[in-house]
Formats: C-alpha cells, structure tokens, sequence
C-alpha cells in the first residue's frame, strides 16, 4: 500500500541545516497498523506530512496504492490526498462555526455538485454512522468548543473516514488524553486496520503504540 525509497528532508533554521529524514526505506502492506516513533523533534510529524502529500521531500520516492504521488501538481495531489488518505493532524482543526455533523461531512461535499441532493444525503448519512459507530451520534448537533478532548479525537477519526480511505494517518492521535481514551482511540484504530485500512500512527506513547503489528523509527 505505501512503498518509500530513500526519502530524505532537511530545514534551513537559524542555527543553520537540519537533516530530519534521511534515506528512508520502508513498506507497508495493505491493512497494516504501524507506529511511527522517534524523540520529540525526530521527524515523525514531518514523514506523516510527507506520506500525505502535505510536504514535499528533497529526494527520494513515495508510492501509494501504486501511485507516485509527490509528482503530481497541487491539484492533482490535493484530488488524490482527499481520496484516497484520511489526515488527523496534531492540531484539531474544526470549522468552530459549524456543527460536529458538518465538519464530518466537510470533506466529502468537496467537489460535490450543488444539485445533487441524492449524493448529499448519502455523505449526511454515512457521517451519522461514523459517529454513531465511534459512539458519539448524540454530539452530531453540537460545536466542537462544547466537546472534551477524547471527543474531539473521535470526531476527528470520523471525518478522516468519510471518503473511505484506503490509507488514515494520525499525528499523535492520544496527545491530551487519559489512558482510558487512549486504549478506547487505539483499539478503534486496530479494529479499522483489521477491517484493511492501512493506519499509520505517529507516537512517543508506550501505551498508544501496543496494539500496532510493527514501528518505524525516525
């Protein structure tokens, strides 16, 4: 599912270049659930923004799904990122002014004709599910302001998932949660690989990455 060769990154800071990726080489079946570890400041926020064609690298290649996907002009990878790879950031960045049913269901009305309504009310239910299967249905009418932390988490798990990616990768997905939200959050992410999405999940927590198949390191 996700194939890299010599990926490499560096930045130009004050104190002068650092080198944060170097060479990296790995792959990753389909339905596998990684962990993606290293110290603070390693790389592993950066190799998930590179995965999800947020970052460009200095070298090397990436493939998804058979598909080359740094290549691609801005268009055509923001098109392929919202298809085919589900990105829950470090940052929880909600529409504050719209309802935790409508920041679900965001991503899948882009792109979406204004007069289908049929196409419109299959994403309106499918959101509904996803919050309803991470058990949060009763929030659907609610603001993000008004949720706790591990909410905020599921609800950000539901709308990676809207469009059916194959590929959901996870920045820190148990940051600011109690032990028991993060076996909850964890388990949710090892039921989907075991459904066959490919999860990746970047982590320092011991406890978050007990349930992955395998680590990278950075």
């Amino acid at each position: 599912m996700i194939k890299a060769e010599n990926l490499s990154k560096s930045f130009i800071t004050p104190r002068g270049r650092i080198d944060v990726l170097r060479d990296m080489s790995f792959s990753i079946s389909k339905g596998s659930f990684i962990g993606v570890t290293g110290k603070s400041g390693a790389g592993k926020s950066t190799l998930l923004s590179i995965i999800a064609g947020l970052q460009k690298q200095d070298s090397g290649s990436l493939m998804i799904n058979g598909t080359e996907i740094l290549t691609n002009d801005d268009k055509k990878l923001s098109a392929f990122r919202n298809k085919n790879i589900g990105f829950i950031s470090q940052e929880q960045s909600f529409l504050e002014n719209f309802t935790v049913l409508d920041n679900v269901r965001l991503p899948a009305f882009i792109g979406l004709k204004k007069a289908d309504d049929n196409k419109a009310q299959e994403i309106t239910q499918r959101a509904s599910e996803l919050l309803d299967s991470l058990g949060i249905a009763h929030l659907a009418q609610n603001y993000p302001t008004t949720l706790s932390g591990g909410e905020n988490h599921r609800v950000l798990i539901a709308r990676a998932l809207i469009n059916d990616p194959p590929v959901i990768l996870a920045d820190e997905p148990t940051d600011s949660v109690d032990t028991e939200q993060t076996q909850s959050i964890i388990k949710i992410f090892r039921n989907l690989a075991d459904q066959g999405k490919t999860i990746l999940i970047a982590s320092h927590d011991p406890e978050a990455l007990k349930l992955c198949d395998s680590e990278i390191k950075v």
